[in-house]
């Protein structure tokens, strides 16, 4: 028992100390809610230390120091993105706690949240958000530009 232990605690240490991770090569680019707003270079990105909200020349952080896991691919493309939950009022953050996110490619070619959650790691809770999740809104996207998912690769090459 005690080996288990020690050896959960020094994988935690070890992911803990990990730098950044890429966000798969599927999210890369561009991803807006439709062709006015990618017009208008209005999205957001998916970047290596965060998920950024862009207003044509500025960007606003969404989620801070994201992790990206790659779950399935293809048709059946999802990523699981754990992020750092925004600073509390004093200016600390919730020790312990995450927020855990699963996008999920869509027929159309969009991407959209499957599960939104916040975590507790100290106790193992977790809460839900159901409904009125504003990322569900604001993460239900569409890629700018080219993109494999929407359009045949077939003669670009």
């Amino acid at each position: 028992m005690l080996r288990a232990l020690a050896l959960l605690s020094v994988s935690l240490l070890v992911s803990a100390c990990a730098g950044p991770s890429r966000p798969p090569a599927e999210l890369d680019g561009l991803w807006s809610a439709g062709p006015a707003a990618c017009a208008a270079g209005v999205g957001v990105r998916f970047q290596a230390d965060a998920v950024e909200v862009v207003y044509d020349e500025e960007t606003q952080t969404l989620f801070d120091h994201p992790r990206y896991r790659l779950e399935s691919e293809g048709l059946s493309f999802r990523v699981r993105i754990t992020y750092e939950l925004p600073h509390v009022a004093g200016g600390a953050r919730v020790a312990g706690a995450r927020g855990m996110l699963v996008l999920a490619r869509q027929p159309n070619g969009g991407l959209a949240p499957l599960t939104h959650s916040i975590v507790d790691a100290r106790t193992g809770a977790a809460r839900m958000r159901i409904g009125d999740d504003p990322a569900v809104q604001a993460l239900t996207l569409a890629p700018c530009g080219a993109h494999p998912w929407r359009e045949d690769l077939r003669g670009r090459i």
